[in-house]
């Protein structure tokens, strides 16, 4: 959800009686609550996390391109969201997959659309054989997913493989859609 940029309130001249008063009162006092609990909850954010049992539960999940089943013993991860900016943390362990194709993260909020890729983060790799310097996390843009690529300098990138095992610690910033 956006912060508006626009607030509608109730007009008197809609309530032109004396005993329409207390009304207009009323519908004034509720459209003010509602745009301040709109305010707060854009400016304060929402936290989805691992721990949580409830709707705002986010468990980072892995997949691949030719989808299969990972066997973690670590899924840890934090979500914020303030207004249509996401933060994501995730902590991943995993010890097997009958995954396979290209390596993806799960998101809990969509991406925004966007020509290229303009959504980087990072992604320290532990015990995950690759080719290439590094690895970074690309948020796919109007897709629910992260994109784990390989980097060499002087190289293009490629898409990590899938796999067998492995630690991924990741964080990234992505813009989301608003009203999600």
């Amino acid at each position: 959800m956006t912060l508006p940029t626009t607030i509608i309130l109730p007009l008197s001249e809609d309530y032109k009686s004396e005993e329409n008063l207390e009304k207009y009162n009323r519908d004034l006092v509720f459209e003010l609550q509602g745009m301040y609990e709109n305010l707060t909850d854009n400016i304060n954010g929402f936290i989805r996390n691992s721990t949580e049992v409830d709707q705002a539960q986010w468990l980072p999940t892995l997949n691949g391109t030719v989808a299969g089943i990972f066997t973690y013993t670590q899924q840890v991860g934090w979500s914020i969201r303030q207004g249509i900016y996401t933060e994501i943390f995730a902590d991943i362990t995993w010890t097997a997959t009958t995954a396979a194709g290209n390596l993806y993260l799960e998101l809990p909020y969509i991406v925004t659309i966007s020509n290229g890729m303009p959504f980087v983060g990072t992604v320290q790799a532990s015990n995950v054989t690759y080719l290439g310097n590094y690895l970074v996390i690309n948020a796919i843009p109007n897709t629910y997913r992260f994109e784990i690529y390989s980097v060499t300098p002087a190289e293009a990138t490629a898409n990590l493989a899938v796999p067998a095992s492995g630690r991924l610690i990741i964080h990234s910033r992505f813009i989301g859609l608003e009203d999600e």
